[in-house]
């Protein structure tokens, strides 16, 4: 019996294939051209201020329209006054958000960094104690396990020094700290004018584009905007609202069962869950290491709870929140996330994955399209 493969799923394919081609080829022209590397670096650092403007008025928008369509639909004020009231509640919202993960979460993350710095030399103390006792039991050598605790103490007697040569250093970290903050709050007013006026922005943007390309150019970019939006819209929100409640719930979890430094582990698995695939499995690594030099056992508690946690996200909670909205598959999702991050590191392992599902949409639309000028149908080509 001959197996036959659909013809969507051959187009699927053929699109697929092609997006990971010129990805791939990006990725080689921005590491193989340095030059091209630090130009790009140079201008999103110029950027920065715009970039994080669009991105908070992308993020901020479900809440401006929410309280515009929804809590003042009612209402007899005109349009401009509920556009205002809902800029204003997004950004009441947005500093709110702010000004409770400063108050809340930074106190508790300091204080559980240290005391793991002030208790690091005890823990290893007795983390070797117990190992020593465990392999005596078993009749193994105990040798390597004291040059394994010594270099461990020299390695963090050695990072304390380095770190009292970096003080010098506080002050250039304070005016970038500083420079990055004036940056932010620019872009919130960056994001004020793009949320007050977006219909207006969108206007002109429609008028340049038709007045520089065809209708049917035009009308193709107008349905890849909305489908770019989307997309990154139901990702990104669809992903902190995961990655929060999975964060929380590694946070009761260790509460229930008594494990130490529960804010800040909980709070590394919630941030890299943002990562898909590899997320997971990268905030994992540092939450073992920080309790297997508490107590061993902890550290073999929480790998089994951490697993049972990802496999409750990946199965149940994912899929429910986010569903198959980019219609990738799992290999295409690896790739764009290994060759987003060797271009742009965790952000580029972040915005991968939808960037290259908008690539693929196109390359899709583009294949079909032509396909059906040249009268080919995909049994042809498999």
């Amino acid at each position: 019996m001959k197996f036959k493969i659909k013809e969507q799923t051959k187009e699927n394919i053929l699109a697929l294939t092609c997006s990971g081609i010129l990805l791939l080829g990006f990725y080689f022209l921005v590491t193989q051209f340095p030059l091209l590397k630090q130009f790009l670096g140079n201008v999103i650092g110029i950027l920065l201020p715009f970039i994080l403007g669009f991105s908070l008025a992308f993020l901020l928008t479900p809440v401006t329209t929410r309280v515009e369509r929804k809590w003042l639909a009612k209402s007899k004020m005109k349009a401009s006054t509920k556009r205002k009231i809902g800029v204003a509640a997004a950004i009441v919202f947005l500093f709110l958000v702010l000004i409770s993960f400063m108050a809340v979460l930074i106190p508790q993350l300091l204080e559980s960094i240290m005391t793991l710095s002030t208790q690091l030399s005890d823990y290893l103390g007795k983390a070797n104690t117990l190992l020593n006792e465990i392999t005596e039991g078993l009749g193994f050598k105990t040798g390597w396990l004291e040059i394994l605790f010594s270099s461990s103490e020299a390695l963090l007697e050695s990072m304390l020094g380095m770190a009292k040569d970096y003080v010098p250093k506080i002050l250039s970290y304070s005016w970038l700290f500083v420079r990055q903050t004036f940056n932010f709050f620019i872009a919130v007013i960056i994001a004020v004018y793009i949320l007050l006026e977006k219909e207006r922005f969108t206007g002109q943007f429609k008028k340049l584009a038709y007045a520089v390309l065809p209708k049917a150019k035009v009308e193709s970019l107008i349905q890849l905007s909305r489908l770019t939006s989307r997309m990154f819209n139901s990702f990104i929100i669809g992903k902190l609202i995961d990655s929060l409640i999975i964060g929380v719930i590694c946070f009761v979890g260790m509460l229930i069962m008594r494990l130490p430094f529960a804010v800040l582990i909980s709070f590394i698995v919630g941030l890299t869950n943002m990562i898909p695939v590899f997320g997971p499995f990268i905030g994992a690594v540092p939450g073992i290491f920080i309790l297997f030099i508490v107590d061993p056992i902890y550290s073999l508690i929480f790998a089994v709870f951490v697993l049972l946690l990802q496999q409750f996200d990946g199965n149940i909670l994912g899929p429910m929140i986010l569903g198959d909205q980019l219609g990738l598959p799992s290999l295409w999702v690896m790739f764009s996330i290994i060759v987003g991050g060797g271009m742009f590191g965790i952000l580029g392992m972040f915005l991968g994955v939808p960037i290259f599902a908008v690539l693929y949409v196109v390359v899709r639309g583009f294949v079909s399209g032509r396909l059906e000028e040249k009268n080919i149908q995909s049994e042809d080509m498999l």
